[in-house]
């Protein structure tokens, strides 16, 4: 079941769209409402998991920035000058790279958040970035960061353009600039994000597991297709052995802590004698996605 709490969101995402086709700016949309519209627009039930999966409401753009645009100055810039010009401010707990602005919905106010994160750029462009870590921006640009992302070093991979159209707007743009990132490149963000977040006691990383178990669940011939090719040029790089090595350490075995934070996540509990019955498959499945070389 795909939930609309995310419109509103999507509302922004079209109106940031707007501006930086003005420039042609192009940005990766991540978390929550990348996996919305990858749902909702790039994936399908598979009789493989014969039900559907619900997905969590966001209140969070999440921004990926690519190797070649956060070492171009000019086009941060001008991003920056959009993200004010939209009316959103900086939050000072994460200066610079996190911004917010209310709306209104249902005369009711919400918040909606910017999140900027980078890949790491290639190596003959180091020279035109400087990197406090984990903050990332070009030389000479102030007032806007990046959070440096090492694990979204193959973003650009077998990406997928998303039309503004297909958000319901009439709206034509000059440039392909919406992408979403490939469904593998989705469960690698996931698998990091998980790692980071497993021991924190807000939430203890459920709904990461979450998104891999929904990720999974949705991912069709295609996004298999895609997967291997992904690892047919970057097996050997550090971000995917860093993957395969959480995958191992928490996915692979049903007493493992992601398998555990999965099934105490609500969505998964209200659905567990159903969901049970493909955690093997679900191991399985992650595991052919990122095997162990070891």
């Amino acid at each position: 079941m795909i939930s609309r709490d995310n419109d509103p969101l999507v509302d922004c995402l079209v109106e940031l769209a707007i501006e930086l086709d003005k420039s042609n700016i192009p940005i990766m949309i991540g978390g929550g409402l990348g996996l919305y519209l990858r749902q909702k627009f790039f994936s399908s039930r598979q009789t493989r998991y014969p039900f559907d999966v619900d997905i969590r409401s966001t209140a969070d753009l999440d921004i990926f920035l690519t190797s070649s645009i956060i070492v171009d100055w000019q086009k941060i810039t001008t991003l920056r000058s959009v993200i004010d010009q939209l009316g959103y401010k900086v939050l000072e707990q994460a200066k610079n790279f996190q911004f917010s602005k209310e709306i209104s919905l249902y005369n009711q106010k919400r918040t909606i958040k910017i999140d900027l994160l980078a890949a790491p750029p290639q190596d003959v462009d180091m020279a035109l970035v400087k990197i406090s870590r984990p903050r990332i921006k070009p030389k000479g640009v102030k007032n806007i960061h990046a959070y440096l992302a090492d694990e979204s070093e193959g973003i650009e991979l077998e990406k997928v353009a998303l039309s503004i159209g297909t958000l319901g707007s009439d709206i034509v743009l000059k440039n392909e600039i919406i992408f979403l990132p490939s469904a593998f490149n989705f469960l690698i963000l996931k698998l990091c994000a998980f790692d980071d977040r497993k021991e924190e006691e807000s939430d203890f990383g459920q709904y990461h597991a979450w998104d891999i178990f929904m990720t999974i669940v949705r991912m069709n011939k295609a996004d298999w297709d895609s997967a291997k090719k992904h690892l047919d040029v970057h097996s050997t790089r550090p971000y995917i052995e860093k993957a395969v090595e959480i995958r191992k350490n928490n996915f692979s075995d049903l007493t493992n802590l992601g398998l555990l934070r999965l099934r105490e996540y609500p969505a998964y509990k209200r659905e567990k004698e159903r969901y049970d019955q493909y955690l093997s498959l679900f191991i399985k499945d992650l595991s052919d996605l990122f095997p162990s070389t070891k």
